[in-house]
């Protein structure tokens, strides 16, 4: 079982604030046949998007945990994360300052699921982090 950590969290990531992401995935949905996601609940990152999040129209999930393991994947060119929340491991890009994803350090990491146009493998329907906090440790 994960013990709750005491130390100050600090928002390292914020989806709202990611304009460029949200450009390139808007861009994809709107102008791909098989790219970008659906947009059931509004178009990603509009403002309808953000309200059927805010209303749960989109649950919002949360995972709190530790960071057991900062590495590359792909050809060695991804950058992930993984946390630890006592039950089960998972991976998550690394979004915002590379350099406060510390093995050790308590994270809380809020995301919601949303349905890709095709599914070309992975994860159905996509996790979409939304916002990611880490413990300072007294740093950061």
């Amino acid at each position: 079982m994960f013990k709750r950590m005491t130390d100050e969290l600090v928002k390292i990531y914020d989806l709202k604030q990611d304009y460029r992401k949200i450009g390139l995935v808007q861009k994809a949905t709107l102008e791909t046949k098989d790219y970008g996601l659906v947009p059931e609940h509004g178009l990603f990152g509009s403002l309808d998007w953000w309200r059927a999040v805010e209303e749960n129209l989109i649950s919002i999930h949360t995972i709190e945990g530790i960071i057991s393991r900062v590495y590359m994947s792909g050809h060695n060119d991804y950058p992930e994360f993984e946390i630890d929340d006592g039950q089960e491991k998972t991976r998550w890009t690394r979004d915002g300052k590379d350099e406060v994803y510390v093995v050790g350090r308590h994270v809380k990491l809020k995301y919601v699921f949303q349905k890709p146009k095709r599914a070309f493998g992975g994860e159905y329907p996509h996790k979409v982090v939304l916002e990611i906090w880490v413990g300072t440790n007294g740093k950061i």
